[in-house]
């Protein structure tokens, strides 16, 4: 099964709008990390039902329970961008900003963004302690 198709019947069943901008950024996200894991170790999960279903499903799961729409919202170690990310495909109102302590995963980030058409997505390099004084206003997720 296709990913787009696993996302539409996903989505459908969390009772969660999506639209053809997020299906098309949940593609290039999918093969943008597919391509990066051949030279950088960011995710085990492999092939495009895994990554629909483990990856970007179960982030969005997490809508059903939290409001990110006009929130603030850090993804504390956010490695390739789960959940920071899947979310912004999902929820693009959300202002985000994606915290790694490895500079390889910030800028890997970063150029994933920018692909994507997010340039409102702040990509920090920095340890969780070290993180930017903004982020008591954020609604932090640790792993």
């Amino acid at each position: 099964m296709a990913l787009e198709q696993i996302l539409t019947e996903g989505f459908a069943a969390l009772s969660l709008p999506l639209d053809e901008t997020a299906l098309r950024r949940y593609r290039l996200y999918y093969e943008t990390l597919t391509e990066q894991n051949k030279v950088m170790n960011l995710t085990a999960i492999e092939g495009e039902a895994d990554s629909a279903r483990l990856h970007f499903l179960d982030c969005a799961a997490l809508l059903r329970f939290c409001e990110t729409r006009g929130k603030r919202v850090i993804d504390v170690g956010s490695g390739a961008g789960f959940p920071g990310l899947a979310l912004k495909i999902a929820q693009p109102e959300m202002e985000l900003t994606l915290l790694d302590s490895l500079d390889k995963r910030v800028k890997f980030l970063q150029s994933t963004c920018d692909a994507l058409g997010f340039s409102d997505v702040r990509c920090v390099h920095a340890r969780a302690e070290e993180a930017p004084a903004d982020r008591q206003s954020c609604h932090s997720r640790g792993h």
